[in-house]
């Protein structure tokens, strides 16, 4: 009897193909109902994966614990190092979170209320520089009246109440996106602290697992691409957090000197834009000085101007660079035209990251020319 020869590889081959080929047409297929289910597959790993980037964030400051506990002359605390790092981190973000919610935030709402108190003022101020304007000649073509009575009547009270019901029905929702959300912030935390405690076992397996399926060259080149990301991202995230801390403090006496309102919300909103180069620090600066315009004349919000832009050019050429200690050495024009990029497609989030992304690509393309 003659033996049948099977080519088992040929057709394990052929076997993957045609499957790879059927759940293909099937995804096309049913793409709605794939996007769906993969929705919620991302909304229930959220938790966790908030929960790696939050560690892998306060994995620097935790180290530094770390080593500031053993340089403590006491064997028990310095073996006990690594937990006891986790605890003092978690402490200590817990206490700024107290101070924040005890004395920060109500400064800050105190802030927006007396500025909502104001906006009469502030709307009887429009209507005086808007005739003067118009009186000179320079505003008579536009139909600011119309446009001034079409947003006072969308925003009357006969219309606020009109959507009163409205408002009510969607507390239900709201009351559930609210314990979600304080749900997967729990979770994310927890996971947070977990990965902290064994984050060196999973960069291990991780490393492990990568030189079971790479080749040599391959992984080499992935770990220093890996660590240079990582080098770049962090020292961005760290000195631009760090730089916004000062530009908030340095700016909120600068407009409390000047007897600026709301100098507290204002100084946080200059020091959370600076963290977007060019184009941040220039939003943050019209807001306020619009604000002090017309809330203390067109002196003070012209010194106040004057005084942001020394503050930005001593951040720009001396605090900054001393923070950064030179990591990022792009191009300005490449940083304008990432951070628009950025910004076209991922909003605010994508001009914030668009520039640590483009030093990557310079490095990268740099190691990829000189090779």
């Amino acid at each position: 009897m003659k033996k049948l020869n099977v080519n088992w590889n040929q057709w394990g081959s052929r076997f993957i193909f045609w499957m790879s080929i059927i759940i293909a047409t099937l995804i096309i297929l049913n793409y709605q109902i794939v996007l769906n289910h993969l929705g919620r597959f991302l909304h229930i790993l959220a938790p966790f994966v908030i929960g790696f980037i939050f560690a892998y964030l306060l994995s620097g400051l935790q180290n530094r614990f770390k080593m500031l506990l053993e340089k403590i002359p006491l064997p028990a605390i310095q073996s006990a190092s690594h937990p006891l790092s986790i605890v003092v981190l978690y402490l200590s973000i817990l206490f700024l979170l107290f101070i924040m919610l005890s004395y920060l935030i109500p400064l800050i709402i105190k802030n927006i209320n007396d500025l909502i108190a104001a906006m009469p003022q502030i709307q009887e101020s429009v209507i005086r520089y808007i005739q003067e304007l118009e009186e000179r000649g320079i505003l008579r073509q536009i139909p600011f009246e119309r446009f001034l009575s079409e947003l006072t009547k969308k925003f009357s009270t006969e219309n606020l109440s009109a959507n009163w019901l409205q408002v009510v029905s969607s507390l239900g929702g709201l009351t559930i996106n609210l314990s979600s959300f304080v749900l997967n912030s729990f979770l994310s935390i927890v996971v947070s602290i977990y990965v902290l405690i064994y984050k060196d076992s999973i960069v291990n397996f991780v490393s492990l697992v990568s030189q079971k399926l790479m080749s040599k060259t391959v992984f080499e080149n992935s770990k220093r691409w890996i660590h240079t990301t990582h080098v770049v991202f962090y020292k961005f995230i760290s000195s631009q957090f760090l730089d916004a801390c000062v530009i908030w403090i340095l700016s909120t006496i600068i407009l409390s000197l000047f007897q600026v309102k709301y100098a507290i919300t204002l100084g946080l909103l200059l020091g959370i834009c600076n963290m977007i180069p060019y184009f941040g620090a220039i939003f943050a600066s019209l807001v306020t000085g619009v604000v002090t315009l017309f809330t203390g004349g067109l002196s003070k919000a012209i010194t106040i101007l004057l005084a942001l832009l020394i503050l930005q050019q001593i951040d720009g050429n001396v605090i900054g660079p001393r923070i950064m200690g030179g990591a990022l050495n792009i191009n300005p024009i490449i940083i304008i035209v990432s951070i628009t990029i950025g910004g076209a497609y991922f909003g605010i989030v994508g001009m914030f990251l668009a520039v640590p992304i483009a030093a990557i690509i310079k490095i990268m393309v740099s190691e990829w020319l000189a090779a």
